[in-house]
C-alpha cells in the first residue's frame, strides 16, 4: 500500500476522472494492465477521495490534512464500500477517530484482545484473577478476541457464547463486556455488547450431590487421592470452607503453623482477614515438603495447581454404569457451614470463619471473636458427619495412605 499512496502523489497532476457516485459507473472502470490507477470524482464532491485501481482490485483512499499532516487513510476495498457515498461516510469516522486520537494506532487497540489488555493494565484485580480470564479466552474466545473491533457485530458475540452452559457463557459474557467497555472508552466506538445477554440462566446449587443426612463420603474421597498437593488442597477447602482460588493459591507466608492461623488478602468480597485453622489440618500441611512460595505449586506459569477436579463415583452396573460427580470444590464450602451448624456454633461465628461481610455493627467492631477451639469444632463434626474419628484421619494424613 506504501507504493500505492507513493504512486498516488506522483500522479496527482495527471488526475484520472469517474462517476465514483455510481456503482455500474465504477464497475465499468477497467482493471489496470500495470501500475495502479488513480480516480477522483467528476464533480466537487468527494473531495480528497480517491479509487485505486489494480490489476485485480479496487481500493478507497482519502487524503486529509490531519494535526498539520497530510495523511492519506485506506478505506476499504470496492463493492464492499459501493460507492463513493458510502466511502466518505466511512472516512468522516476515521478522521474523526484521527483528530481526536481514539483511532487504532494512537491507542493501540486493534483488536478486542488489546481492549482487555488495556484494561488489565489499569485494574487492580489479582493475577491470578486475570490469568483466570486469559485461560477463558484462550479456550473459548481466541477467534472472536483476534478480530479488529469495528468488525465485530452483536450476532458474532451471540455466536461466540452459542452452545455454552449458563455459566460459562455467563462468565464470557462478562469477560466481553469488560473488554469492550475499555474498547468503547479508548476507540470511542459503540459498545456491541451492551444488548449481549445469557438467554438461559445460570442457576446456583445450593446444595450437594448425595444426601447430607447419610454418611458424608468427601473424607473418603480426599484421602484416597494419591497426590499429596491435591489431597491437602482439597482438605484445606474442606476444613476451612475456603473458596477453591483462595485455597490453590495460597502460599506459605500466608501460613502461620506455630499460630494455626491462615491470612487470607482481597477476598471475594474484598476483605482481608485471619483464621484460625484446625488441628487436622495443621497437621496436613506439615506433611508437605517444602515451606516457600505456593503452598500447592504446580508446573504452570502461575506457579500453583490450576484445577481441583470434582471427585466422581460410578453409578449403576454395567452397560448402564456412569460416572457422576460425587464432590466438587464449592461443596467442601457447603459441608463446612453445614458442620458449624450442626455443631451448635453461633452465626457471627460461622460468618466469621465464613469470610463473609459484616452484616451488623457488631460485627463491623468486631475484632475477632472465632478461635482456634471454634475451628476444631467444626473440623470435629466434618469428621463425625464423614463416618470416622479424629484418629483414624490423623493416621492416615501421618501415614500418607
Amino acid at each position: 500500500m506504501d507504493r500505492m499512496l507513493q504512486k498516488l502523489l506522483q500522479s496527482s497532476d495527471m488526475p484520472n476522472y469517474a462517476n465514483l457516485r455510481s456503482r455500474p459507473k465504477i464497475q465499468a472502470i477497467k482493471p489496470s494492465t500495470c501500475d495502479t490507477n488513480f480516480y477522483s470524482h467528476d464533480g466537487d464532491a468527494l473531495q480528497g477521495l480517491r479509487l485505486a485501481v489494480g490489476a485485480q482490485t479496487k481500493t478507497w483512499i482519502i487524503s486529509k490534512r490531519i494535526n498539520g499532516k497530510v495523511r492519506s487513510i485506506t478505506l476499504g476495498r470496492w463493492p464492499d464500500l459501493a460507492n463513493g457515498d458510502a466511502a466518505m461516510e466511512l472516512a468522516r469516522d476515521k478522521i474523526a477517530a484521527l483528530e481526536a486520537g481514539t483511532d487504532a494506532a494512537t491507542t493501540n487497540v486493534v483488536t478486542l484482545l488489546d481492549a482487555f489488555e488495556s484494561h488489565v493494565l489499569r485494574s487492580s484485580a489479582k493475577t491470578e484473577t486475570t490469568d483466570n480470564y486469559r485461560m477463558q479466552i484462550k479456550n473459548h474466545l481466541s477467534d472472536l478476541f483476534s478480530m479488529p473491533i469495528e468488525k465485530i457485530t452483536l450476532p458474532i458475540l451471540e455466536d461466540a457464547i452459542k452452545g455454552k452452559t449458563p455459566s460459562t457463557a455467563l462468565h464470557l459474557t462478562q469477560i466481553i463486556r469488560m473488554a469492550f467497555r475499555r474498547a468503547s472508552t479508548l476507540r470511542r466506538c459503540f459498545d456491541v455488547s451492551a444488548d449481549l445477554k445469557v438467554m438461559e440462566r445460570h442457576k446456583p446449587a445450593s446444595h450437594v450431590l448425595f444426601d447430607p443426612k447419610e454418611t458424608w463420603p468427601a473424607l473418603d474421597l480426599i484421602l484416597e487421592k494419591r497426590s499429596l498437593i491435591h489431597r491437602t488442597a482439597w482438605l484445606t477447602m474442606l476444613f476451612t470452607g475456603f473458596r477453591s482460588l483462595n485455597a490453590r493459591t495460597l502460599t506459605w507466608d500466608q501460613i502461620d503453623l506455630a499460630r494455626k492461623t491462615i491470612t487470607l488478602t482481597e477476598m471475594k468480597n474484598g476483605l482481608t482477614r485471619t483464621f484460625p485453622i484446625a488441628d487436622v489440618l495443621i497437621e496436613a500441611l506439615m506433611r508437605l515438603p517444602h515451606r516457600d512460595g505456593h503452598v500447592f505449586p504446580a508446573e504452570a506459569r502461575t506457579g500453583h495447581i490450576h484445577q481441583l477436579i470434582a471427585f466422581k463415583v460410578t453409578v449403576g452396573e454395567g452397560e448402564v454404569a456412569s460416572e457422576v460427580n460425587a464432590l466438587r470444590q464449592h461443596d467442601c464450602r457447603r459441608l463446612f457451614t453445614t458442620a458449624a451448624r450442626r455443631a451448635r456454633l453461633p452465626e457471627y461465628i460461622i460468618d466469621e470463619l465464613r469470610g463473609d461481610t459484616p452484616k451488623s455493627v457488631q460485627d463491623i467492631y468486631d475484632q475477632g471473636s472465632a478461635n482456634h477451639d471454634d475451628a476444631n469444632k467444626i473440623a470435629e463434626r466434618i469428621i463425625a458427619e464423614c463416618g470416622t474419628t479424629p484418629d483414624f484421619v490423623l493416621d492416615q494424613i501421618k501415614s500418607g495412605a
